[in-house]
């Protein structure tokens, strides 16, 4: 990449879009990995020899005609044939978080089973659905709230239909060393980072795929896209707000005119850009 252009990236792209796993265009490039994306699932569902059998980013689960497709972040099936999919939520209060894993959860299951009488039920995977956010949504300061289906009426009785929720909390310390360790170094996405109390060997080598990542040409095109959909969006922005001062200018002069009586130049302005122009000097507008 031309030196001048990646300076650019480095000006526009804020620090926090440029390092940290919590980005959600660098969480989608390091998780296609599949070692990366099993030294993360293996922390967080506390399984040490987890180990992945396909990984897919950006997978997109289409749904009736008319009806609201998904989009998973990172989708993945390990070798007991469980399908896990784990969603990077920065944007917590945008909407309903609970009822979006549930959305989530019920379309993940959708292309599974074949049709006909002869496809059983029991066919069905687990699933888990994977939340990572950066606020505390049931504020109970966890860094981990597991939901699993059960019975109200009999406790420790579960449903046991396979599907499992996890929200995690990036603002909480209350939880295992080594999740805790792992979110925060998502947060600030460093192992000099103080925060990560357990430099544990997962995170070791999910940081070396992190660098590897950030040192790839590939990664250098992800930022040179985010920095064009920065500087359209800045652009559109300027636009709208110079139309938005044209118009305020614009309704002074009006104003102004009206106020003095001046009604033929007011009419005239509106016929004649230019003389408008000449009436926005004499007022200094």
């Amino acid at each position: 990449m031309d030196k001048d252009k990646k300076t650019q990236i480095m000006e526009i792209i804020p620090v926090e879009h440029q390092t940290n796993l919590s980005d959600f265009a660098l969480f989608l490039s390091v998780m296609k990995n599949k070692r990366a994306y099993e030294c993360t699932l293996s922390i967080i569902m506390d399984e040490p020899n987890l180990e992945l059998e396909e990984v897919k980013v950006e997978q997109v689960v289409l749904n009736k005609n008319g009806k609201r497709a998904i989009r998973l972040d990172a989708w993945a099936k390990d070798k007991r044939e469980r399908q896990f999919d784990m969603e990077m939520q920065n944007d917590s209060k945008g909407d309903n978080i609970p009822k979006r894993s549930r959305f989530y959860q019920a379309l993940l299951d959708t292309p599974i089973l074949k049709s006909g009488k002869d496809t059983k039920y029991r066919e069905l995977p687990s699933s888990i659905i994977v939340f990572i956010t950066q606020d505390d949504i049931w504020e109970k300061d966890l860094a981990r709230y597991t939901f699993m289906e059960q019975c109200e009426e009999v406790k420790g009785l579960y449903l046991e239909d396979g599907t499992t929720k996890i929200f995690l909390n990036m603002a909480s310390k209350n939880g295992s060393k080594e999740l805790v360790s792992l979110l925060q170094y998502m947060k600030d996405t460093s192992l000099e980072n103080p925060e990560v109390i357990i430099k544990d060997k997962r995170i070791i080598e999910l940081d070396k795929i992190v660098r590897e990542v950030k040192e790839s040409e590939e990664w250098e095109a992800v930022q040179m896209n985010i920095m064009e959909i920065a500087m359209e969006r800045g652009l559109k922005k300027g636009i709208e707000q110079g139309i938005e001062q044209e118009k305020g200018r614009i309704n002074f002069l009006n104003k102004k005119l009206l106020e003095e009586n001046r009604f033929d130049d007011l009419r005239r302005s509106i016929e004649d850009e230019e003389y408008q122009r000449k009436l926005c000097e004499e007022y200094h507008i």
